[in-house]
C-alpha cells in the first residue's frame, strides 16, 4: 500500500515532469528555444537607421523556418525627443533574414532607441540603435566593424528535461528500497 508521503513524492515528480515537458517545447516560459542564433545587423554593436519613412531594421532569425513571422519593436531611449514606440511584423525569408520598415522621419540624427525582435511572444534578440545623418551609411564601412548582435536566453531544453527524468528515476528507486 502506498503511504501519503510516497503519493506526495509521485505527485511532485509528475508535476515536475509535466512542467519541464511544457518548458522544453516552449510551452509557457520565456525561452529562445527555436532561435538561439537570432541577431540584428549592427555597426559597432548598434543598429543604425536614417530619419526617413522607410527606415529598415534587418537581422537573421536563427533557426526559425522561412515564412515564420517575427515582431520587431523600436522604442525611443534616453533623452530622444519626440518619444516613439513602433512595431512591425516581418516574414523570415528563405535565407533566414528579415527586414522591418518604420517611419522615423520625425526623428533627428543622434536620437537613440532600442530594438527588440520576438517570435510568438518570446524575445529572440535585441540591441540598441541610433538615428544617423543621411550622409552616414547604415551599413559597415571598411573602417567600421559589422557585427551580428546575438542574444541567447535561458531556454529550457533537453538538459533540464533529462535532469527532471533523473530526479524522477531517483525517487522511483528510493520508493522500491
Amino acid at each position: 500500500m502506498k503511504t501519503p508521503s510516497t503519493i506526495r513524492r509521485l505527485a511532485v515528480a509528475a508535476t515536475l515532469l509535466l512542467a519541464v515537458g511544457g518548458l522544453a517545447v516552449g510551452g509557457f516560459a520565456p525561452t529562445v528555444a527555436a532561435a538561439d542564433d537570432a541577431s540584428l545587423s549592427t555597426v559597432n554593436d548598434t543598429v543604425r537607421v536614417h530619419a526617413v519613412e522607410g527606415a529598415t531594421v534587418r537581422g537573421t532569425a536563427g533557426e526559425l523556418d522561412a515564412g515564420s513571422t517575427v515582431s520587431v519593436r523600436v522604442q525611443s531611449a534616453g533623452d530622444t525627443s519626440p518619444r516613439f514606440f513602433k512595431s512591425a511584423d516581418a516574414t523570415v525569408a528563405q535565407d533566414g533574414t528579415f527586414a522591418a520598415e518604420f517611419d522615423l522621419s520625425g526623428q533627428s540624427p543622434g536620437n537613440h532607441f532600442s530594438v527588440t525582435v520576438s517570435h510568438n511572444g518570446t524575445t529572440i534578440t535585441e540591441a540598441t540603435g541610433r538615428v544617423v545623418p543621411e550622409d552616414e551609411p547604415v551599413t559597415a564601412t571598411p573602417s567600421e566593424t559589422a557585427t551580428q548582435t546575438e542574444t541567447t536566453g535561458a531556454g529550457f531544453g533537453a538538459g533540464l528535461a533529462v535532469s527532471a527524468l533523473a530526479v524522477a528515476a531517483g525517487l522511483a528507486r528510493r520508493r522500491r528500497a
